[in-house]
């Protein structure tokens, strides 16, 4: 059984098909009374067939019905039923048809700003719509016996030339003013139509009036065309529609509409005459207005790659600074103060580099809405380039409101990001520098530039310090400069580090709380300064990752300990797990497991005595690649471990489903034993019980004292680390302590 459409159940349908048909009732009547022609059953202006064509694009073709039941019904009343049925049939039948071709290779289009829908419609659509009713019904009054053969050349050329009229002045001139209505005209477009219609109407209609009446009448319709290329030149689309619109009801009024009122005999010439004006008057003009507003789209184009960002839609650097620079002059007016907030995605790099570049567009894209969505309807928010955002603040209290805004973005960035199914947690930091309104009021011109730069090098410089700090996000301060210019330094000096041959690595001792004897060690790093001596890796771990040195120090630290491993066993030593760090960076590079296995081969060590340490948050960044990734380092046998446990987020839900060995208490929990004792005391107990369970091992570093100590051997802590066994010492020193078995206490 055939199933209706489902709009054929709603009211709303039926009302608007009643309402159509009624419509097209009216209309038709009116081409019926003020144009008849051959006996009054064809009309020299038909309104009704523009008007069922517009109907049909702007609400769809499923409203034919309206135009049958109006054609009917209009004509009815002087032709038989069956006559009448097809004149509807006809019309609908033609409106249809020119729905099909405005349609056919792509939509049309009811504002009329391409030439290519204008041509659709005033050399395709509207000639053959026009045309196929006019035949119709020609072909079935001559048929019925209504009009003579010998009228129906004649009666064709009026009827299809009537239909043109109405194709080309009614339905331009409803779909045009539905666009505009939609798009709210300002009030200078209204007012200057208003105006063009007036002068018109005066230029063309006054000159010619008498006093006597309109019988001699003879208005100048070519001065009708310059109002309408203004039109078009001025006011588009729809000024055209309003001016042929009333240029058609002018040359009604005053002509067919006289003839009409006083009885008077419509020559066929002149009715072809007056058709063939109003058809000249409106395709050039449509075609002129559509021209101008191609060359717009193109312009908005243009200015849209200029100033948007093309992945995700914001404004861009360009369009920013030419912003910045405009609302550092309306705040010299208004004493309003100026934030900029410039973020950055923490460790995006690691998308791109695992993920693709596919996959790292769309977290922009899904951040560039998160933010969007995060801001005021008066702020700015543009993207600089790859990873970098910033959002441009004014108001009385915009350093409040930057902190605001600031805050409620990185809340949204807490959610993760479902890529293809696996679920991506992305940080970010956040840079705020504010320009106050005293400092507007006293800039120039030609300084604004300048400062539009100098706040965003502020601004850019707070992020990578809120970077730095993991303060999510901080303000900008003049401190800042001075320390900007020490990380340079800084990062200049690794850079020369790594191939001077600066870096070491120290070694301290892991002990089992069972036999007080050292069953491991972690490897770490340390920088040996020329002039500064020995430089701990809290000063320079994370100027590493920003710049892009972690991955080659890390392959150096992971070669370096398994070479000093294989020394070790060349001395006779009983060679215990040594521990080395895996970066977020290193985890995350597609060669991880390549490099392991080349390093193994190179020094010869056996992969269990090698232990792996990454964070919780490294292993919370992408769930699925840690317990892939852990799998295959756990199938060569290496031992893994999961550092500064109870510092991230979920960690009992996803902790069973990693391959791991142990997990390592985080020293903040270790110190915070004596100061927050409770706290602290169930958070390891709680730790150390969920790992037995699971058959895990339990390491507490950062272990400073007995009381300490003794706490965790209390509650079955079955490894311990740190300065109450000894400090990380150099390979030679750690050498002795492997020959003893046991690390000097005290």
């Amino acid at each position: 059984m055939m199933r209706l459409p489902a709009y054929l159940h709603q009211p709303r349908y039926w009302w608007g098909v009643v309402a159509f048909a009624l419509i097209n009732l009216g209309l038709a009547k009116f081409g019926l009374w003020i144009a008849p022609f051959v006996h009054g059953n064809v009309s020299a202006i038909w309104p009704a067939s523009g008007a069922s064509i517009a109907v049909l694009v702007l609400f769809g073709r499923r409203y034919w019905p309206g135009i049958f039941v109006g054609e009917l019904l209009a004509n009815v009343a002087t032709l038989s039923l069956p006559v009448a049925s097809i004149f509807g049939v006809g019309d609908s039948l033609a409106a249809l048809l020119a729905w099909l071709l405005l349609n056919s290779y792509k939509t049309f289009r009811p504002q009329l700003d391409t030439i290519s829908d204008v041509v659709k419609l005033t050399m395709l659509a509207a000639p053959a719509a026009a045309l196929l009713a006019a035949g119709i019904g020609v072909v079935a009054l001559i048929v019925s016996g209504d009009m003579p053969s010998s009228s129906g050349y004649s009666a064709l050329g009026v009827w299809w030339l009537g239909d043109m009229v109405g194709n080309l002045v009614v339905a331009p001139a409803i779909m045009l003013f539905y666009a505009c209505y939609a798009a709210r005209p300002t009030r200078e477009q209204i007012t200057e139509t208003m105006l063009l219609l007036l002068l018109m109407i005066l230029v063309v209609v006054l000159p010619h009036l008498q006093w006597y009446g309109l019988r001699n009448f003879d208005p100048q319709f070519h001065l009708l065309f310059p109002f309408v290329v203004w039109a078009a030149l001025r006011l588009g689309g729809f000024g055209v529609a309003m001016t042929v619109l009333t240029s058609a009801s002018i040359a009604v009024a005053l002509t067919l509409g006289e003839a009409r009122w006083l009885g008077m005999a419509i020559p066929y010439t002149e009715v072809a005459h007056l058709q063939t004006v109003l058809v000249i008057i409106s395709v050039p003009g449509f075609l002129i207005a559509a021209a101008l507003a191609e060359h717009g789209h193109a312009e908005q184009r243009y200015l849209d790659i200029a100033y948007h960002d093309g992945l995700t839609g914001l404004l861009n650097r360009n369009s920013l600074l030419t912003q910045l620079e405009k609302m550092a002059e309306v705040t010299q007016r208004n004493g309003h103060d100026i934030a900029l907030l410039f973020m950055d995605l923490d460790r995006f790099k690691n998308i791109n580099d695992t993920l693709g570049h596919d996959m790292g567009d769309l977290v922009l894209q899904e951040f560039a809405q998160r933010i969007k969505k995060s801001v005021r309807s008066e702020d700015f928010v543009a993207r600089l380039g790859g990873d970098e955002f910033t959002v441009l603040i004014s108001g009385l209290q915009a350093r409040d409101a930057a902190a605001a805004i600031a805050q409620k973005i990185l809340d949204t960035m807490r959610a993760p990001v479902n890529l293809h199914g696996h679920e991506y947690v992305v940080s970010g930091s956040i840079g705020i520098a504010v320009l106050n309104a005293t400092v507007t009021q006293q800039l120039s011109k030609s300084s604004r530039t300048n400062v539009a730069q100098e706040l965003m090098r502020q601004a850019d410089t707070a992020m990578y310090r809120a970077k730095r700090n993991n303060a999510g996000f901080m303000f900008f301060n003049s401190s800042m400069d001075i320390n900007a210019k020490l990380q340079l330094r800084l990062e200049n000096a690794l850079r020369l580090a790594l191939s001077l041959g600066q870096f070491e690595l120290y070694y301290q001792p892991k002990v089992s709380t069972n036999s007080e004897r050292i069953v491991g060690c972690e490897a770490l790093i340390r920088w040996r300064h020329p002039t500064k001596g020995l430089v701990e890796p809290d000063k320079f771990i994370g100027v590493l990752e920003s710049i892009g040195l972690i991955l080659p120090v890390g392959a150096w630290t992971l070669r370096v300990a398994c070479e000093q491993m294989q020394r070790w066993r060349e001395q006779g030593l009983f060679v215990q797990r040594v521990a080395v760090n895996l970066s977020m960076r290193q985890f995350l590079q597609p060669d991880l497991l390549l490099m392991i296995d080349k390093v193994l081969d190179d020094t010869k060590i056996p992969a269990n005595l090698l232990e792996l340490e990454i964070t919780e948050s490294v292993a919370m960044s992408n769930a699925q690649l840690t317990v892939d990734t852990l799998t295959a380092l756990k199938q060569r046998g290496i031992y893994i471990s999961i550092d500064d446990f109870g510092t991230g987020y979920s960690s009992l839900s996803y902790l069973k489903r990693f391959p791991i060995d142990a997990v390592k208490i985080d020293r903040s929990f270790t110190q915070d034993l004596e100061h927050d004792g409770d706290d602290a005391a169930a958070i390891v107990t709680a730790t150390i019980r969920l790992a037995h369970a699971m058959n895990l091992s339990v390491v507490a570093e950062g272990v400073e004292n007995y009381q300490q100590r003794d706490f965790l051997l209390k509650y079955g802590c079955d490894v311990l680390q740190g300065y109450y066994y000894s400090r990380p010492v150099p390979a030679d020193e750690y050498a002795i302590m492997l020959a003893r078995g046991y690390c000097h206490v005290g």
